[in-house]
């Protein structure tokens, strides 16, 4: 039976999630673990009353194009190795995108175990992460200035600091493609993971520009958050970060692929791996739609979704030159007026990952030249970024 979990059973969560994964939650990671199965909408597979198989909806929030959404954040998706090879987990997959589709989360992210398995259910690889190592014979150096640089630790927690920290980053994330801003709770629940986090924040003319959040580990300055307002904060951070020279070996990190990162550095030869490491799903198109931030509508935009798992999303839509989002049924409209899409592939172009000229190799029919040109001028084409973990 698939049903929503009660709370009473948080129990048999804890217990289901520590078999299934590596690591057994103890002191604050269990904490804060207990802390999203009652904020989340917690769905289970149960074996009489027993828990055989669970996944985890977080409620939180991603901005596409300028627009925040709200987004469901599929986590610990686990069953019962006994049980497995039964349909348990298709059946929880379909279920949760009902209940995303009623709790109003119009796109879902989720870091997949396994690519294949979520694309079959409709998610689709749309960031490009790179995963850096760069060793100290390659730290950057922009030269010797005195920067107004303020650090502080959630060991040692400056409020005031802190504060400014976190406007500055939802300020960014407000307007950065793919980002999430982050509540009191998500801020918590990064202290409850990282508690060992230091913060190093840039100041000029009196306001924050930008700020690194880090760890130092087995002489490793391990970057997890590095948000800039500009190039010029960007090499003030980097000369932060130099700084330490004398006592870490190498400086890690995750950016953007499409980032050019290290470019301006005076080494910029380094090692550098890609890593696709989460998926994104458009749980409910005509929502989502109505929402977007369109670019230029000069005429009358046709979009057909397949869609085997979310059937309401499987129509026909018309966008028209105010950007209003209707469903359609005729049979008058040409195939190739029409971008026919799976949902996997519609969800990688509407966040940006994807051209519509990319998307071409996957349509159902070839979009005539006048159609084609009416989306590249309607679709925005910032690359999403995404970095958060659930």
């Amino acid at each position: 039976m698939i049903q929503l979990v009660p709370l009473e059973d948080s129990e048999q969560v804890h217990r289901l999630r520590d078999y299934s994964f590596s690591n057994k939650y103890i002191g604050e990671k269990r904490d804060d673990f207990q802390y999203w199965v009652e904020y989340s909408t917690t769905i289970g597979a149960y074996d009489g009353r027993k828990l055989i198989g669970q996944l985890l909806v977080l409620p939180l929030n991603m901005t596409i194009h300028q627009i925040s959404y709200k987004m469901g954040g599929i986590g610990f998706v686990c069953t019962y190795p006994e049980y497995r090879n039964r349909g348990i987990m298709k059946k929880l997959m379909i279920r949760v995108l009902e209940e995303m589709r009623e709790n109003g989360q119009c796109i879902s992210v989720l870091a997949p175990f396994s690519v294949s398995f979520y694309r079959y259910f409709g998610w689709e690889l749309f960031f490009d992460k790179l995963s850096y190592s760069i060793p100290s014979e390659a730290f950057p150096n922009f030269g010797n200035q005195l920067d107004v640089v303020k650090r502080f630790s959630f060991e040692w927690l400056d409020e005031q600091l802190f504060d400014e920290v976190c406007t500055f980053y939802n300020d960014n994330a407000e307007v950065m493609n793919g980002s999430m801003k982050r509540d009191a709770a998500w801020w918590k629940r990064i202290q409850r993971r990282e508690p060992d986090s230091h913060f190093a924040a840039y100041y000029k003319d009196d306001e924050i520009h930008g700020f690194v959040r880090y760890q130092i580990q087995n002489l490793t300055f391990i970057i997890k958050d590095f948000v800039v307002k500009d190039h010029v904060a960007e090499k003030a951070i980097w000369r932060y970060i130099s700084s330490h020279s004398a006592s870490v070996y190498h400086i890690t990190g995750n950016t953007a692929g499409t980032s050019h990162f290290g470019f301006h550095f005076n080494q910029p030869q380094f090692k550098k791996d890609l890593v696709q490491d989460c998926m994104v799903r458009i749980v409910d198109v005509e929502a989502f739609l109505k929402e977007y931030n369109w670019a230029e509508l000069t005429e009358n935009l046709y979009l057909r979704i397949q869609d085997p798992f979310a059937q309401w999303n499987e129509k026909l839509y018309c966008i028209n030159r105010e950007g209003q989002t209707e469903v359609i049924e005729t049979d008058s409209i040409a195939n190739g007026q029409i971008l026919s899409l799976s949902i996997n592939i519609f969800s990688a172009l509407i966040v940006g990952y994807l051209s519509v000229t990319e998307t071409m190799l996957y349509a159902e029919h070839q979009l005539d030249d006048s159609a084609l040109k009416l989306w590249n001028k309607a679709l925005r084409t910032e690359k999403p970024s995404f970095y958060e973990y659930f």
